[in-house]
């Protein structure tokens, strides 16, 4: 299945680069990082790219001595250095800087029932209008995001954020402009920048040059304060990603696992009111806030109903 879905993958993401003539690209994230993901695409999509973070991804603040805001202040610094390697001109660049603490105690209080959509509605309220704004001002003709996966809640409100401002303006205006989404992690690290196997929508992927390979670890190093969380991530690579790719066929190194990045069109069909994963327990699995809970039916599922 690998080899099919990678063969197939390479001939849809050279059919698509092949016919793709975008001005103005843009790039919508939860946070600052989760570019390094796609970097390739990035250099590769053309045109005058914009950047947008939803968060200012202060979440891991914990694993530094810093306080929340401050940490958020040097996660943006770094997502600027990371723009700036990009080719990302400043004024294509938007923080939108809303705090991973507020939107995690919201969600934990969706979940819990101490907190109900009239009490911690407006915040998530002020994110939509908030990505809204930036797909308004930046005009894009070409919009790619996270996917709608259940690895990370905040991935899957960057995305469905995402959805609503282009769903609103295709209302209005008439204009369809072309949605893609590119995944990032599930089952914890356990399926990395990959489609699930069983992934419907259409596949694409790209091949990474040397070149490229190198300015996408270029990235990496721009995040020094996320020195130990890619650090973890290639030892899930090393004891659980790289055995599997051995038995399957898949990348057995980790510049080979770097060196392919997959990506695809938004599925119409796509039901934001259903689980992403069939149980529960599967979607952001051992994501918490202070040690309540985040889930889909509690704490995602509740800002889906009140706006879609």
């Amino acid at each position: 299945m690998f080899a099919r879905n990678h063969r197939r993958g390479l001939e849809n993401g050279r059919a698509f680069l092949a016919k793709a003539n975008f001005k103005r690209p843009l790039c919508v994230l939860a946070h600052h990082d989760d570019e390094v993901t796609q970097s390739g695409l990035l250099q590769r999509i053309g045109g005058e790219l914009g950047i947008a973070w939803l968060t200012n991804s202060d979440g891991r603040y914990f694993d530094s001595e810093l306080e929340p805001l401050a940490y958020g202040e040097l996660r943006k610094a770094e997502g600027m250095e990371a723009a700036g390697l990009l080719g990302v001109a400043p004024q294509r660049v938007r923080n939108l800087d809303f705090s991973e603490v507020a939107i995690y105690r919201a969600m934990s209080r969706l979940h819990s029932g101490q907190g109900t959509w009239e009490s911690e509605g407006a915040l998530f309220e002020d994110m939509r209008r908030a990505v809204s704004k930036v797909v308004r001002d930046l005009k894009p003709d070409f919009v790619l995001t996270l996917a709608w996966q259940g690895g990370q809640p905040e991935h899957d409100l960057c995305h469905f954020f995402t959805y609503l401002a282009l769903r609103d303006l295709e209302e209005e205006s008439g204009v369809s402009i072309p949605f893609f989404h590119v995944p990032a992690y599930e089952y914890t690290y356990a399926l990395a920048m990959r489609f699930h196997p069983l992934y419907r929508g259409q596949r694409m992927r790209i091949q990474l040059t040397s070149q490229e390979l190198a300015s996408k670890w270029d990235l990496i190093r721009a995040y020094p304060s996320q020195a130990s969380l890619f650090k973890y991530f290639d030892w899930a690579f090393r004891f659980g990603i790289m055995p599997l790719g051995i038995l399957t066929g898949g990348p057995k190194s980790l510049d080979a696992f770097l060196s392919i990045e997959e990506f695809g069109p938004v599925p119409a069909e796509l039901d934001y009111s259903a689980r992403p994963h069939f149980f529960e327990k599967l979607n952001y699995m051992f994501d918490d806030f202070e040690g309540t809970p985040v889930s889909f039916s509690g704490s995602i599922l509740p800002v889906v109903r009140a706006l879609l």
